[in-house]
C-alpha cells in the first residue's frame, strides 16, 4: 500500500531490526570488568640514592603511602594517576636503624606521562 509515494510499513518491522541493532551496538565493548585500560595513567616514582636505614615511608599527594627497603634504589608508586594529574612525593617516615635524614627533589609536578625523576637522597647523620 502506497501513501503519498511511499511505501507503508508496518511499524513492528522497522522497530524490530532498529532494537536489535541499538542491543548489539550498545552490548559491544571490551569484556574487562576491571575498569578503563591501565595503560592511560600515569605511575609516579623515580631513584633513591644512600638508603641503608629502616623504615622509610614515602607519601604521594597524602594519602598512597609506599615502604622502601634499605639497598633499593628506585620506587615506584603502587596506585597510578590521571593524566594532568599532580603529585606531591614527600617523607613520611624516616629511616631508623641507622638513623637517617631522607629529602625528596623533584617531587611535585603535573603527571602528562609516568614520572621517573622523583630524586629521594639518604644521609646518615
Amino acid at each position: 500500500m502506497m501513501h503519498r509515494g511511499f511505501p507503508t510499513i508496518q511499524f513492528r518491522t522497522l522497530v524490530r531490526p532498529t532494537v536489535i541493532g541499538l542491543s548489539l551496538l550498545i552490548g559491544c565493548g571490551s569484556d574487562d570488568t576491571t575498569g578503563p585500560d591501565p595503560s592511560f595513567y600515569h605511575t609516579i616514582g623515580g631513584t633513591v640514592e644512600g638508603l641503608i636505614g629502616n623504615g622509610l615511608v614515602l607519601q604521594n599527594s597524602s594519602s598512597n603511602n609506599l615502604s622502601v627497603s634499605p639497598g633499593a634504589t628506585t620506587f615506584t608508586f603502587s596506585e597510578v594517576v590521571s593524566p594532568g594529574s599532580g603529585y606531591t612525593v614527600a617523607v613520611l617516615t624516616q629511616p631508623s636503624n641507622p638513623a637517617q635524614t631522607c629529602v625528596v627533589s623533584n617531587g611535585t609536578g603535573t603527571a602528562t606521562a609516568n614520572v621517573t625523576s622523583v630524586l629521594v637522597t639518604c644521609t646518615t647523620p
